[in-house]
This record gives structure tokens, C-alpha cells and sequence, in this order.
């Protein structure tokens, strides 16, 4: 599952947003490929329709402010909708979910899944 997850298509925010559903792990990449973030859900227009996009539902937002990545809600949003890639793996069960979202993880270490947040200077 790790190297379908890898090896899957990456796809614009509004394909993953259609996923009705759809129980998965998704990777969030920066424009430069760079892995941001690995996630899971069993709601994917959710988590990709309103979820993502706001600091109060998602402390991925937050640690990209914190971080000087982007300066408020309103960039970041855009860049998740407009700029940002993602790769998804369907999955059967929530446990399948989980422990493909922890391997990834582990193995891949995107730096926003940690509490790890570079000094702003």
C-alpha cells in the first residue's frame, strides 16, 4: 500500500475534494514537491472542503502560518486549492487507513506532521 501511495497520480485539490466516501491517506505537496504533510480520513470532501482550508479545524494551517509559509488563512487557502499537489490511497477499513497514514510517516518524515517548526528570523 506504502508504494501505491507513492507511486499514485498526484491530483489537483478539487479531485481529492470530490472524493465522496471515500475512506484514505493523502500526501500534501508544495509546489516544489516537497512532502508538507500526510494525512488520513474517511472524508474526503470534508477534510479537503472545509477542514484543510481553516486554522480553527486543522492545526496544519496554523503551523504553516507559525512557520512564515504563508502570511494568513486567505494564501494558504488558495495555495491548497490552487497550487499544492496530492496523491491518495483508497483504503477498506479505518485501521488500514491509520497504519498506512503512521508508515508513511515514519517513513517519509514530512516535517509539518511533527511538532518540529523551523525559527523564523
Amino acid at each position: 500500500m506504502f508504494n501505491e501511495l507513492q507511486k499514485s497520480d498526484l491530483i489537483s485539490f478539487d479531485d481529492v475534494k470530490g472524493m465522496k466516501k471515500i475512506m484514505g491517506v493523502y500526501i500534501i505537496y508544495s509546489n516544489e514537491n516537497e512532502i508538507l504533510y500526510i494525512g488520513s480520513t474517511n472524508k474526503f470532501h470534508i477534510r479537503f472542503g472545509v477542514d484543510l482550508r481553516h486554522e480553527s479545524t486543522h492545526t496544519l494551517i496554523k503551523k504553516l502560518m507559525k512557520a512564515g509559509i504563508h502570511q494568513d488563512r486567505n494564501t494558504a487557502s488558495e495555495y491548497f486549492t490552487y497550487q499544492y499537489k496530492y496523491r491518495v490511497h483508497k483504503c477498506e477499513t479505518k485501521r488500514e487507513a491509520e497504519a498506512l497514514e503512521h508508515i508513511a510517516i515514519w517513513i517519509l518524515d514530512p516535517k509539518y506532521n511533527s511538532n518540529y517548526l523551523p525559527v523564523i528570523e
